[in-house]
């Protein structure tokens, strides 16, 4: 793992000439002796920065990955062009506290944003929380966002670091091309950094999944992915199909973009980040601290200074995003900042990561808290509960749910109450389904596991440390 640098002080967004000159030095710094972390003669940073987020998109679900379903060449060619990462996770599983975590780099009991904060306005980001944009805007990159925000309500996104907004907002999806394609080719000569959050294949606004005229799914055809557990019945084909047929919506608008960038002849220079908030909208999925809750692909595509059809396997988490995107633009990485930078995994394919664990939280989605603290190493995963209400999809009033409910399966208890303690061997059981904390053989693993959890808490400030578990059902 490469050593934390000196960080910049945190300034507010008024002192822009500051952060520029702060961002210069770091910039000479780290790219002007042109030698990398791995000895090799090191990129300079990159002209332009894309960072490309999808919203509910299951961990493995494009073409690339092996989802027989979906056809997603373009970022099947980010990720085939660059370095992607197979063990990728969420620190955790609802849009708002994910995304924030993205323009932060904390865990959402240290950003606040623990929840959807159209619904709990009073959990937006503090306008003086400087964000990724601010620091990206403070080394001279002209920051832009389009699509889905969610980080605060009712602010805008120019209060937190961007300097134009092409519509975006609270929960605003993005039908077409025609913004992205036109900031593209207006930007000129000036380095750029481009947020784009598209909120496909998130379900509508009325809790459905919509077949996209264009890219039609038939539901008879699919091969369910043994990655969800979930039940082979015709309600979920049906709305599995319009999921799928979002993600390859999704994918065409990638395309439209990076052919933008094209056109200017800037791809080779432009850095490219792709990454998805959380896991599918459906039971036992989403709103989890699971692996199919909390993984994530994520890919990073940049010709000029990353080597291509690199596949990494260490355990990282979204907390590294914004730290590795201020490492590479030659930015110093805030003393806030609780993630580490991948820097050296993506220039060095033999570089080594002594991470060995990575943590997952869940406070609450849109209603009742559903807290859950979580500890995932290679071959296990520890789940804390601290009270035992259902997960909220667990318990949706969807007909094929309600089907699957009443047969009463054990592999799928939905709607069940939460114990305290889970613990999964996710080598042997990669779908979570057998708790081992009971279990004598797995005793030593679950105090080590018991133990990291609670330095981890503790190091963070978690205010749920030492909380007892509650039935509040």
């Amino acid at each position: 793992m490469t050593k934390r640098r000196p960080s910049s002080p945190l300034l507010p967004l008024g002192r822009r000439g500051f952060l520029q000159a702060t961002a210069g030095a770091a910039s000479a710094a780290l790219f002007g002796t042109g030698v990398s972390c791995s000895g090799s003669a090191a990129p300079r940073r990159p002209r332009n920065i894309v960072l490309i987020t999808g919203d509910d998109l299951g961990w493995r679900d494009t073409s690339g990955l092996g989802n027989p379903n979906v056809s997603t060449p373009n970022l099947d060619r980010l990720m085939r062009g660059g370095v992607s990462f197979s063990r990728a996770f969420d620190v955790t599983s609802t849009c708002a506290s994910s995304r924030t975590t993205y323009v932060t780099g904390q865990y959402p009991h240290t950003h606040g944003v623990t929840a959807l904060v159209h619904r709990n306005p009073e959990l937006s980001l503090p306008v003086e929380q400087p964000t990724m944009a601010t620091h990206l805007r403070g080394a001279g990159y002209h920051t832009v966002i389009e699509g889905k925000w969610h980080v605060a309500y009712p602010e805008s996104p120019i209060p937190y670091g961007y300097d134009l907004s092409l519509r975006s907002y609270i929960l605003q999806w993005i039908f077409d091309s025609s913004r992205t394609q036109r900031f593209i080719e207006g930007s000129g000569a000036e380095p750029f950094y481009f947020e784009i959050n598209y909120m496909n294949p998130h379900r509508d606004y009325f809790g459905a999944f919509n077949q996209h005229e264009d890219h039609p799914v038939d539901p008879g055809s699919l091969v369910i992915p043994d990655y969800y557990h979930l039940p082979d019945v015709p309600g979920f084909r049906e709305e599995l199909a319009a999921y799928y047929s979002q993600v390859d919506r999704m994918d065409v608008m990638i395309g439209e973009l990076i052919a933008a960038v094209e056109a200017q002849g800037v791809f080779d220079d432009t850095l490219f980040v792709f990454i998805s908030d959380n896991g599918i909208a459906f039971p036992h999925n989403k709103q989890t601290v699971h692996d199919r809750g909390t993984g994530t692909p994520l890919f990073f595509h940049w010709p000029a200074g990353l080597p291509a059809g690199v596949v990494r396997d260490e355990l990282v988490c979204s907390v590294d995003l914004m730290p590795t995107i201020l490492d590479i633009a030659g930015v110093l990485i805030p003393d806030d900042v609780q993630g580490s930078s991948l820097r050296a995994l993506l220039l060095d394919p033999a570089a080594t990561w002594e991470r060995d664990a990575i943590f997952a939280e869940m406070t609450a989605h849109s209603g009742a808290p559903v807290p859950a603290r979580s500890v995932r190493t290679d071959r296990y995963r520890y789940i804390r509960n601290y009270n035992d209400r259902p997960h909220s999809y667990d318990s949706s009033d969807m007909a094929w749910m309600q089907e699957v409910r009443a047969m009463n399966l054990p592999e799928y208890p939905w709607g069940q109450p939460r114990v305290p303690e889970e613990l999964y061997d996710v080598l042997a059981d990669p779908q979570e389904q057998t708790n081992l904390v009971d279990d004598a053989a797995h005793a030593d693993a679950l105090e080590d596991l018991r133990a990291r959890l609670d330095a981890h808490m503790t190091a963070t400030a978690d205010p749920y440390l030492g909380q007892p578990f509650e039935v509040v059902t």
